[in-house]
């Protein structure tokens, strides 16, 4: 499991302290190239360099870009359910805290300038034409529905809180996509806002039926 401090993967190459290679290193080094190259515009040259190493020496830890692939894709999963996920589930708080603060924690990995051009959308985009990544990548959008259901669950019918969760969902990674077409942070800013407001226009004992969801 990785485990060094999230301060130490938003440094950029020339800022990065020298370190000894391992395979932590080289993850994060590689989630950095897919991100802002695409998995298939990266290869296994391109990611020796920046970890300053040797082309072969990089197979000592990965015998395939894939397999790399699959450990950046895990360690995506891990970071978001520790800093995201997790917040739903944080009991002593409200609903609508516990949604909002989740929601405020997704914000941050995506505005700002060093974790954003690493978690766009997962940072893995071009990962899900390759059908061996579908089930790890399934994993992870099953916990973000999860998380978000769990919340919704308090204030809706089971039924419906699984109906909410799974639209929810689906804004939010069409809200990221939009904000990198058009460069525009308001995309995710209001489907947040609408998420957040679905909520909170019931009482906090109330269940509503499907016919007053907006």
């Amino acid at each position: 499991m990785i485990n060094a401090p999230f301060s130490y993967f938003c440094l950029s190459n020339n800022t990065m302290p020298k370190q000894k290679v391992d395979e932590q290193h080289i993850i994060i080094q590689s989630l950095i190239l897919f991100r802002q190259r695409s998995f298939h515009s990266t290869s296994m040259s391109d990611i020796a360099k920046v970890c300053g190493i040797l082309k072969g020496s990089l197979y000592h830890y990965f015998k395939s870009k894939e397999e790399l692939m699959e450990k950046v894709i895990r360690y995506v999963h891990h970071y978001f359910k520790q800093e995201v996920f997790a917040k739903a589930y944080e009991e002593n708080l409200p609903a609508n805290v516990r949604f909002k603060n989740m929601l405020k924690a997704s914000e941050k990995i995506f505005f700002d300038e060093s974790t954003g051009k690493m978690y766009g959308n997962m940072g893995v985009e071009s990962a899900l034409v390759i059908p061996e990544f579908n089930p790890i990548i399934r994993e992870f959008f099953q916990d973000f529905f999860n998380a978000i259901k769990h919340i919704y669950a308090e204030k809706y019918a089971e039924d419906i809180a699984n109906e909410l969760a799974e639209r929810s969902v689906a804004e939010v990674e069409g809200s990221i996509m939009m904000s990198r077409i058009f460069n525009d942070k308001s995309y995710i800013k209001n489907t947040h806002k609408r998420l957040l407001s679905r909520l909170e226009k019931t009482t906090a004992n109330t269940k509503v039926n499907e016919e007053s969801i907006a």
